[in-house]
């Protein structure tokens, strides 16, 4: 999908990857987004969808979260063509910084249904609010409840907290101001050519 047809586009869906298995699989809160987007796609069928995960450090090569979503959803009998890729980030910021810098520069505000679980879609969406500015309209949309959610849950405040700490002396929609801030608080986000200027 070229940058024009996602301009033409009236909504985008963006979907979060959810983990990965020790064995380097989908983890079910991962499956659960994608199915989420699945079923999105029915009530939006005129959106994009981009799918934002990248590969866990501690596994190295092999497919990324955002390429098993893909997986997941062409399986559900999505069009391929509707599906896009940010296979880099390893952290929510990381998601929004990515997703606007690959895919929603130049772009004038629409609405977005962003996909999470159930925990995680405060601070996702606070998150994407942040940097895209509040032009944008994020909708909120749950994936089903999975163990490993529950599981993570409990320091979801904690995640919160640190991102409300990380956004201090930006402002909502500078994007620059804020991918700088990434990288040079994380080293990897530092090491990112596409994140470079």
């Amino acid at each position: 999908m070229d940058h024009v047809t996602l301009a033409a586009a009236p909504e985008l869906i963006v979907v979060l990857g959810g983990g990965v298995t020790g064995e380097g699989a989908p983890s079910a809160a991962t499956i659960a987004r994608a199915h989420r987007a699945a079923l999105t796609t029915r009530s939006a069928p005129d959106a994009p969808v981009i799918l934002s995960g990248g590969r866990e450090a501690r596994l190295g090569e092999g497919p990324s979260e955002a390429e098993m979503m893909r997986d997941q959803i062409l399986a559900a009998g999505v069009a391929p063509e509707r599906l896009l890729i940010e296979d880099e980030s390893r952290t929510t910021v990381g998601n929004a910084v990515l997703v606007a810098t690959r895919y929603l520069g130049g772009l004038e505000p629409r609405s977005i249904y962003l996909i999470s679980s159930p925990f995680h879609l405060q601070r996702a969406t606070e998150i994407f609010r942040h940097i895209l500015g509040f032009a944008w309209q994020i909708q909120a949309v749950s994936a089903d409840g999975t163990q490993d959610d529950l599981d993570r849950a409990p320091n979801e405040t904690r995640y919160l907290q640190e991102a409300t700490t990380f956004f201090e002396g930006t402002k909502p929609g500078d994007l620059a101001a804020i991918t700088k801030k990434l990288r040079s608080s994380d080293p990897y986000y530092a090491g990112l050519e596409r994140l470079e200027k």
